[in-house]
Formats: structure tokens, C-alpha cells, sequence
């Protein structure tokens, strides 16, 4: 898929993943999102974020080839495990877990399109699912707009799957002129 196209699946899902409670609603988070939905590409210098550090993508690229270990499902899951173990489960749903939704979201997006390297280092196996879409073209636009529409859908129906529970910067809100202050519930 495109650098576009990528921003796109990865911005909704953020948005998404935040509507949901899964992610903290923080505008970092936003940033962080739409970076890890970039920061795959970064193997290739022809990419949005790979033209900007030539040096960098072309050691990715002669070290581990387009769409290897930058586009490894196992990297990401080891970097999330990692990060839990370091940092605590609360890392993962601030803006370093949105850096890890958006790049996982670029993998899951270029599956249709030429596959990727998903068990990287074990395996140099490429999985692709179909349908087969060139990246660039009308196939991709035909597969971009049904899960734009999907995630668009999930983020913004309903009130997510835990609606008791309220972040802390909802405690001070307004309803009909009065303010609700010092009301919260323990979880």
C-alpha cells in the first residue's frame, strides 16, 4: 500500500482503539500512531519515511530485504513484551502502544499486497493473503475504502465495549449547566 494509504488505516485505528478505551485519548498518541503506521517502509528509500533517512533504509534494505524483519509480526509482538515487562502494562496504552497499533496496522495492510515476511528472523517465508492487489492502484483503493468504512464504523457506533468506565479527565464534566466535581467510582 502507499504511505497515504497507510496513514489512513493507521490514524482511523488509533482513533478507533481510543473510542474503544484500549488506548489513552492523548494527541501524542495520534502522532505516535501515524508514525508506527509509516515506520515499516522504513526498509526501502522510496517510501514516505524511508526517503528521509537514506542511510538508514539502505542498510534496512541490503541487511534484510523489503518487507523482512521491519515487517515482522513476531518483532512487533517481542517489542510489546518487552515494553510490558519494562515498563508495565500502562505503556502499552499510551502513545508507545499506538506507535505498535499503527506498525502493526501497516503489516496487516500489506498482506494483500506482495505479503511480508511475518515470522522474521525464523522464517524467511513471505505470508499473503488474498486478494492479490498491486500497491498504487485501483485494487488498492477498492480494498482501502471497505476497511476505512469498517474501522470508521467500529470506532464511531455505539459506546464502546466498556461504557462504565471513565477516564479520569471525564470526572469534571458538565451536564445541563451543573458541574459534576469529586464524583468518581473506584474500578
Amino acid at each position: 500500500m502507499t504511505g497515504r494509504s497507510h496513514l489512513l488505516i493507521g490514524g482511523f485505528a488509533v482513533l478507533c482503539a481510543m473510542r474503544w478505551h484500549v488506548l489513552s485519548p492523548e494527541p501524542l498518541s495520534v502522532c505516535t500512531g501515524l508514525l508506527g503506521s509509516l515506520l515499516p517502509d522504513i526498509d526501502t528509500e522510496r517510501s514516505m519515511l524511508g526517503c528521509r533517512v537514506k542511510i538508514l533504509s539502505r542498510f534496512l534494505a541490503k541487511a534484510f530485504g523489503h518487507r523482512g524483519l521491519t515487517h515482522s509480526g513476531l518483532m512487533l509482538f517481542v517489542v510489546a513484551a518487552v515494553m510490558n515487562g519494562l515498563m508495565g502494562p500502562e505503556s502499552l496504552r499510551g502513545p508507545w502502544g499506538a506507535l505498535l497499533l499503527g506498525a502493526a496496522t501497516h503489516i496487516a495492510a500489506d498482506l494483500p499486497t506482495g505479503g511480508c515476511q511475518v515470522l522474521a528472523p525464523l522464517s524467511r517465508s513471505r505470508l499473503s493473503l488474498w486478494p492479490y492487489v498491486r500497491t498504487g492502484g485501483i485494487g488498492e483503493i477498492m480494498l482501502l475504502v471497505p476497511i476505512l468504512c469498517l474501522l470508521g464504523w467500529a470506532g464511531f457506533s455505539g459506546s464502546g465495549p466498556v461504557p462504565s468506565h471513565v477516564f479520569p479527565s471525564a470526572h469534571h464534566s458538565r451536564l445541563r449547566g451543573h458541574v459534576l466535581k469529586d464524583i468518581s467510582f473506584s474500578s
